[in-house]
Formats: C-alpha cells, sequence, structure tokens
C-alpha cells in the first residue's frame, strides 16, 4: 500500500487547518450542542464533497451533557448538608443521632452517585437532569469487493466543560477529589461509630468535613466549554486523513472496508459510542472489525496504547492492541502499552459492548496544562505527533487487511 510521505504530510496540513477552522469558525463544542452537530456536518460536507468516503451518515441519541461532572455539584451540596446536620447535637442526643443517621445515609448515596456516573459511566443520575440530542458521524470507504473485515478509526468531536482545578494544575484536582472521598468514607465510619456510641468529638470531626467538600464546586464550570483542538478534533482528524489518503492515493482495498467514526458526547461519559456499538452491533458482529480510538494526539513522548481503560477498570481488546503494536514496531516507533489512570475512552465504551477496540493517545499524565482548559487551542497542535498517529494508522489498516487479527 503505497501512500507518498507528500499525501501524508498534506493530509496533516490539511487537518492542522480543519482543526483552526472548527475552533476558530464554530466554536467549542458541548456534549450535545448545535456547535457538536455544526462541526459534524462541516467534516461530513468536507467528506463527501472531496469523496473521500462511499458513503455517509449522522445518527441522533439523546445526551444528557452535565450529569457526568455535573455530580460533583450535586454531591458536593449532600455531603455539606451531611456535614452541617452534626451541628444539631448541640440541640439534644436525639437530634444528635438523627443528624449521624443522615451524614451516614448522605455520604453513602454521594459515593453510590461517584461511582456509578463517574467511575463506570453509567446513565444513573442523567435521567434526572435535562436531555438534549447528541450526534455521530459515520462514513465508510468501501473495498473492491466483499467486506470480510473493517477497520474503523475513531475521535469523538464534543469538548469539554473547563475543569477549573485541573487549569491550575492536574495534581490539585487529583488531591481535592482523593480528599473528598476519604472525608465521605470517614464520614461514614464515624457516624456509624456515633450512632453506636455518640462522643462530642465524632460529630465535631463530621462537621468540620464541610470545607474540604466546597471544593467539588470546583471542579467543574459549565459557564466555560473548552476548544478541544487536542481534546479530541486530532483523533477525529487523524480519522479523515487515512480516508483522505487512500482515496487520493487510489487505493482502494479488496476485502477491507475502512471507516471514519466521529463520535459525540464522549466528554458526556462516552456516550455517543456506546449508542453507535448497541445501533451497529449486527453489523460489527458480521465480519471481524477492529476500532482504533485515537485521543489526544499532542505528546509523542507519551504516546501509548492503553490495554486498560476507564480508570484501568475495563480490559480493551488484546488482538487490537497487539495490531497497534505490530503497526508501532513497523513504522520504526514501538508504543508501550498501558492504563487510563483516570477518567476513559471511547474504546472503554466499546469494549464494555462486545467490540473490539483499543485506545491510543499521547497525553501527559501529569503535567498537560492544557488539559480541559481553555488552553486547548489550535495554537496549541503538535504536527510532528498527528504526523506519527497517521503513519501508525495507515500501517495498521495495511497490515489488518493482509492479516486480520492473525487468526
Amino acid at each position: 500500500m503505497e501512500i507518498s510521505e507528500g499525501k501524508k504530510q498534506e493530509a496533516v496540513q490539511y487537518s492542522v487547518n480543519a482543526i483552526h477552522h472548527i475552533c476558530e469558525q464554530i466554536g467549542p463544542r458541548e456534549s450535545g450542542s448545535k456547535e457538536e452537530y455544526e462541526a459534524e456536518l462541516w467534516l461530513q460536507k468536507e467528506i463527501e464533497n472531496n469523496k473521500w468516503a462511499d458513503s455517509t451518515e449522522i445518527e441522533d441519541f439523546k445526551v444528557c451533557p452535565k450529569a457526568l461532572v455535573g455530580f460533583t455539584k450535586i454531591i458536593g451540596v449532600m455531603l455539606i448538608v451531611g456535614a452541617l446536620l452534626q451541628t444539631l447535637w448541640f440541640a439534644s442526643p436525639t437530634a444528635g443521632l438523627v443528624a449521624a443517621i443522615l451524614g451516614v445515609l448522605l455520604a453513602v448515596a454521594s459515593l453510590t452517585i461517584t461511582v456509578f456516573e463517574f467511575l463506570i459511566y453509567k446513565k444513573f443520575i442523567d435521567r434526572f437532569m435535562k436531555n438534549t440530542t447528541s450526534h455521530n458521524l459515520y462514513c465508510k470507504y468501501e473495498p473492491t469487493g466483499e467486506v470480510k473485515r473493517r477497520i474503523i478509526f475513531n475521535g469523538h468531536v464534543d469538548s469539554a466543560y473547563e475543569w477549573t482545578l485541573m487549569k491550575i494544575k492536574q495534581n490539585v484536582m487529583v488531591a481535592v477529589l482523593v480528599l473528598d472521598l476519604l472525608c465521605a468514607i470517614a464520614t461514614i465510619i464515624i457516624g456509624i461509630m456515633a450512632i453506636v456510641n455518640p462522643q462530642t468529638w465524632m460529630f465535631a470531626t463530621m462537621a468540620c468535613f464541610a470545607i474540604p467538600y466546597i471544593g467539588l464546586f470546583y471542579v467543574c464550570n459549565f459557564d466555560v466549554v473548552v476548544p478541544g483542538a487536542n481534546d479530541n478534533l486530532t483523533g477525529v482528524l487523524n480519522a479523515v486523513a487515512v480516508l483522505k489518503c487512500l482515496a487520493e492515493s487510489n487505493i482502494r482495498l479488496e476485502n477491507t472496508e475502512v471507516c471514519c467514526f466521529a463520535a459525540g458526547s464522549e466528554e458526556a461519559g462516552l456516550r455517543g459510542a456506546d449508542h453507535w456499538a448497541k445501533t451497529h452491533k449486527e453489523e460489527i458482529d458480521s465480519v471481524p472489525t477492529a476500532v482504533l480510538v485515537f485521543d489526544t494526539l499532542r505528546d509523542m513522548d507519551y504516546l501509548t496504547i492503553y490495554a486498560r481503560d476507564m480508570t484501568n477498570l475495563v480490559k480493551n481488546d488484546e488482538d487490537c492492541v497487539k495490531l497497534v503494536e505490530k503497526a508501532a514496531n513497523a513504522i520504526g516507533h514501538p508504543l508501550p502499552r498501558g492504563g487510563v489512570p483516570f477518567g476513559a475512552s471511547d474504546a472503554a465504551a466499546l469494549s464494555k459492548n462486545g467490540v473490539k477496540a483499543v485506545c491510543i493517545a499521547g497525553q501527559d499524565p501529569l503535567h498537560a496544562n492544557y488539559y480541559h482548559n481553555t488552553r486547548d487551542t489550535a495554537d496549541n497542535l503538535r504536527p510532528d505527533t498527528m504526523k506519527l498517529c497517521l503513519d501508525l494508522s495507515l500501517k495498521a489498516v495495511e497490515i489488518f487487511d493482509k492479516e486480520g487479527f492473525g487468526n
């Protein structure tokens, strides 16, 4: 499969220009917003007008954009109320006992919401919050013959609400969340002790926890949606660039379908990928299908194949991991395996739905000062990292076309 270096460089430059256009002319793309939809319509038009795919479709689905990170404000209220109730022990022993019971219940409820909504990305509180319509863009570049295998490149179009504490420093946000988690656990333990054998220090301690809980209101700012140039227009345009390179090089594989899947609402809890996996299950199961999810293609030294996802709780597909490893070795840039330490990628939602998927991302996990804040602009791109990922993607297509999953 011969694609010239000039053609690949041209595709990277196109990607950079496209990201500038989307960020500057369409703007930040809240999950389920008109801007998210406008970006997908623009991409669809580009792909259709340039004949980089044989078919394109935009599918809609319902999403609650604020549930995933909005839970912090909800449990913040619950935990602070539970802590302040402990001052009722001044009134009477009975009031103190009731306060301890309520404090424990509110802490348990808060931890339950955190685990289901934020840790494992379930639609736990979504039904109680405002929903809107989001969209996925799915494009197919057909083979010359029967489709016997399929490789899909994914990125997400939407951008995040600004994570206020993350803008200061990533470790600050992690520290606040860990501290509040420990306080909630301590509330449950101390609260149970107070119910069994009430003592003044127990109520006083639980009341003091109201102070660190204030930090939960500064985790995210719904009034600011970030540009999302690196996270994750780089992943989306990588998928588009693969189609562009194949089509403009007049390369059409015999039995391998190559697709671009630009997901919506990843930042709202991987909702677009989850919807796509469920909607396209029959198609996915019809032939061997590999989905390579690219996310935040910026920091080359930290480019990693994520074999584990969703805070390391979900295992991505081993065959897909090996495919990317083989492609990386073939282009002379071996990549390490890793696990997503905090949060998740679209690959996690796909893997949980039985889709063979893996995530490739290039982000410094501790010092990415652009992550989920207004510094993530089109002027902050790294074209060299984008070029490497395009090389990797095209090599993966070539290997998958010849070998499939190697079985």
